[in-house]
């Protein structure tokens, strides 16, 4: 899978903190609702919280971290996305998970930029909103997060110092 690919750039730590046991991981989904996709848990089970570059968080469901907790994300990314929404409809066209097909977000960036999920049954894809446009990746995170570190892709949303040459994973403990 694309884990592999992305620990040939991206070193994971030693030990992730907050990676999840299964029951963990059992537990979170029964709170979501839903199965997280598998690329994810293996990301978060194998990385843990932490930040790529100094720039890109992941969410992950385990930390008692609110500023990188999915659910506590999820809440407030939520109504935020609902009030602009409201305001700007065509410029916010989706629905809010758990909405079929609803944005689930996973991630921000140091701007603010949040990495959605659009939860699309079967096919979860990536939806970047941030304050320079936005930029929709058909593809998991893993294959997300690789193909932006190895620059196969060019996220519009993200500045052009990012990522570094040589990425870097920090884990958040």
């Amino acid at each position: 899978m694309y884990l592999e690919k992305l620990k040939t750039i991206l070193s994971p730590p030693v030990k992730a903190v907050n990676s999840g046991s299964n029951i963990e991981w059992k537990d979170a989904e029964k709170k979501l609702g839903v199965e997280f996709p598998p690329d994810y848990k293996e990301f978060i089970s194998t990385f843990g919280t932490g930040v790529i570059d100094d720039f890109l968080w992941i969410y992950n469901p385990f930390t008692d971290n609110k500023n990188v907790n999915i659910f506590v994300q999820m809440k407030g990314n939520n109504a935020a996305y609902c009030t602009l929404k409201e305001e700007f409809p065509d410029d916010y066209p989706y629905s809010v998970f758990p909405e079929i097909g609803g944005l689930l977000p996973l991630g921000v960036t140091d701007n603010g930029d949040v990495l959605n999920w659009i939860t699309t049954p079967g096919k979860w894809t990536i939806l970047v909103y941030g304050g320079s446009g936005n930029f929709e990746y058909q593809g998991t995170i893993t294959e997300f997060i690789f193909d932006v570190l190895s620059q196969n892709i060019n996220c519009i949303v993200f500045p052009d110092d990012f990522p570094e040459t040589n990425p870097k994973f920090i884990s958040l403990g």
